[in-house]
């Protein structure tokens, strides 16, 4: 395994504070995950612009799945299976329970999700941070960076489908 060449290695704390801001908020930048989140309903949440796009329940679980990915590298061995079928690398299948209740419960699963990659981070040593994955030519602290980027570049498009799925409800 190769190190990454440009030296550059996030430390701990920066990814942490950075995936707290990403996720949670507030951010300088515009809303988190969360925010993002705020309000959306399972009716706008399971709904698509067009067939080939994503709705903001994809991007839910493509979050969440994320982090099981995530935490199965810092891990160094497979952890227990995501809880919902992958229909491509990185995105889990549509639900076809679009309840609120079905709703409620991804939401929640991203936030255990979240949880549990924060909890890998502060466990993690720093070999681990440091290792460069099988596959890939980033170590795992840059890699868990990216996932603060990734989330804020969802969660904009997240805030974008919400307006627009809302205004086409709208009468």
């Amino acid at each position: 395994m190769t190190q990454s060449t440009d030296g550059a290695q996030p430390d701990r704390g920066t990814i942490l504070a950075a995936l707290k801001e990403s996720y949670a908020g507030p951010a300088w930048h515009g809303p988190s995950v969360r925010e993002s989140l705020d309000g959306v309903t399972a009716r706008t949440a399971s709904r698509k612009l067009s067939p080939t796009r994503n709705s903001i329940w994809e991007l839910v679980l493509h979050l969440a799945h994320g982090r099981h990915l995530l935490i199965d590298r810092l891990a160094v061995a497979p952890s227990a299976e995501f809880p919902r079928s992958v229909r491509e690398p990185w995105w889990p299948v549509a639900p076809t329970d679009a309840s609120d209740a079905a709703w409620r419960r991804d939401l929640a699963l991203l936030d255990d999700y979240h949880a549990k990659l924060v909890g890998a981070i502060r466990r993690a040593t720093p070999a681990q941070l440091d290792r460069v994955p099988e596959r890939s030519e980033h170590t795992l602290a840059q890699q868990l960076l990216g996932m603060a980027l990734h989330d804020t570049y969802h969660a904009g498009q997240i805030r974008l489908l919400a307006l627009e799925l809302a205004d086409a409800d709208s009468p």
